[in-house]
């Protein structure tokens, strides 16, 4: 009898690390590497040169290192933007259930390309996704969910809850320490 597999039963192996899709992977990340990242946090700006001066490695090399950890999906600079002084004043949270046949990559590879639309989350509970909306009024929010949203092949259900006020957006990240 084959221990990996008794008689009569069918045995389920947890994925191996190396068989993950690539965004899923977690990147080798040392000291150096941390520290970057923690700098980010704490300004976007910061300066290359104090930062090769504290590790003793010259600037090009802080340079590479950015370079390295985009390159491998660990980071991207991006600009966040108070959506009230651009003229995006109506925003809402969308719970959405796909059919029980529905391709659920395809309809997140929609979501994710739809204007608007900031953030695409897979769930558990009641809806398959959560996705984050912005627009600039209801009219508009109105089109999005009739003509767009609800014709995506595979979504059955939509749920909107309409955002009444929109605090500091910040995204903070403070333990990037050792696995």
């Amino acid at each position: 009898m084959d221990i990996d597999k008794p008689e009569g039963k069918e045995v389920f192996k947890i994925r191996p690390y190396e068989n993950m899709p690539e965004h899923k992977t977690m990147a080798a990340l040392d000291d150096l590497d941390r520290d970057i990242l923690e700098m980010h946090l704490r300004d976007v700006f910061f300066s290359y040169n104090e930062l090769a001066e504290k590790w003793n490695v010259t600037t090009a090399t802080i340079r590479n290192r950015i370079k390295r950890l985009k390159a491998l999906g660990v980071m991207d600079v991006i600009l966040v933007m108070n959506p009230y002084k651009i003229g995006y004043t109506t925003f809402a949270i969308i719970g959405i259930r796909v059919e029980s046949r529905g391709d659920f990559d395809s309809v997140a590879t929609a979501l994710l390309s739809m204007p608007g639309v900031t953030n695409v989350m897979m769930v558990t509970g009641r809806y398959d996704f959560f996705i984050h909306y912005v627009c600039r009024n209801s009219e508009e929010f109105q089109r999005f969910i009739v003509d767009t949203l609800r014709k995506i092949p595979g979504i059955s259900t939509v749920e909107s809850f309409i955002g009444l006020e929109l605090y500091e957006r910040k995204f903070e990240l403070s333990v990037i320490g050792s696995p």
